[in-house]
């Protein structure tokens, strides 16, 4: 399983999680406090997590010294992209750095892993063309690193996807080499859910890629009431920029319920015309056509998010709800 941090980790290792990777590299002393800790108080657990500089590894270096209680950390190098996120910028500084990883001593490098996803445009010749080189350049990168026997662990981890692009990377973690087994590691988080617009539209092209009729649905809404009315083409919801996502996109209403009405059937389409045009902390102002359907004052609204993490992270706990309205349950966050 993946973690952003070593919090989210903890949660985890309480849920009994075995083997994990912490997607990101650490540079704190309180991060590997916190992950020398949990190791300590879970010996049979795996967690790897990132590495993309000399200076960052020093870092674990100058963290052993100081606690005068050296431990070898799992890591995963990572490649980076020119421009984006985290990373080795080059096969060059990655290989040196994996050169130095395996004489140092503190680390044990278990594989390598890249985050594709800022690649992606909604094009897929585009995309294609673009992850298919970050591939082969991770490829290329594990069979180096492989001829120089440079791992540390019995196996190679690689790992890779994003929620856009995910099923161009499938080539990368499909990589052989010849000294240890290869395992390969999907990260695709926003599956849990999906979302309404921007995961929507790059799924439409996943699923002509790989000749699929249906796949994933959104499963996430944020269920508002009509507040106000003021005025005509003007209806004022009780949800707003602390309760859902708007980074994407502004929410979309996909579904209605008329106040009073409630089971199966009750929930309808919204009207085409109803869409959200801004956002207050706890109003969302949706428009629509005041020669169709009105909203009325109490009315049920069902809003689509663009994209699921930034509204889960909003919530300490989420109702579960059934299709025909009924609130069946509830999980709870820890993000």
């Amino acid at each position: 399983l993946t973690f952003a941090n070593v919090h989210q980790l903890r949660v985890g290792l309480a849920a009994g999680v075995q083997r994990a990777i912490i997607a990101n590299q650490l540079v704190s002393d309180a991060d590997l406090d916190g992950l020398d800790f949990l190791l300590r108080q879970h010996p049979q657990v795996r967690v790897w997590f990132l590495v993309d500089s000399l200076a960052q590894l020093q870092t674990l270096v100058d963290w052993g010294a100081r606690r005068g209680q050296p431990r070898c950390w799992d890591v995963l190098l990572e490649l980076g992209i020119a421009g984006y996120r985290t990373g080795c910028r080059s096969h060059e500084q990655a290989l040196l750095l994996a050169q130095a990883m395996a004489e140092s001593g503190v680390v044990r490098l278990g594989g390598v892993e890249c985050y594709e996803g800022g690649l992606g445009r909604c094009d897929s010749a585009h995309d294609m063309e673009a992850v298919s080189a970050l591939v082969r350049s991770v490829q290329a990168l594990v069979q180096q690193i492989d001829a120089q026997n440079l791992w540390g662990g019995d196996e190679v981890l690689l790992s890779a996807g994003g929620s856009a692009v995910f099923d161009l990377v499938i080539p990368m973690l499909k990589t052989q080499v010849q000294s240890r087994p290869v395992r390969g590691v999907l990260r695709s988080g926003c599956y849990v859910t999906h979302d309404h617009w921007n995961y929507a539209r790059y799924l439409k092209l996943v699923e002509a890629r790989e000749g699929l009729s249906e796949s994933l649905q959104p499963a996430l809404e944020i269920w508002t009431q009509v507040q106000s009315v003021p005025e005509p083409g003007l209806a004022i919801l009780t949800a707003g920029r602390r309760d859902l996502s708007f980074d994407q996109c502004m929410p979309m209403p996909v579904r209605w319920a008329a106040r009073g009405h409630s089971g199966e059937g009750a929930m309808q389409a919204t009207p085409e015309s109803w869409k959200v045009k801004a956002l207050s902390d706890q109003h969302a102002h949706m428009v629509f056509d005041a020669e169709g359907v009105w909203p009325q004052v109490g009315d049920r609204v069902a809003l689509g998010i663009s994209h699921p993490c930034t509204t889960f992270d909003k919530w300490r706990w989420m109702a579960i709800i059934e299709d025909d309205g009924r609130i069946s349950g509830a999980i709870s966050t820890h993000f």
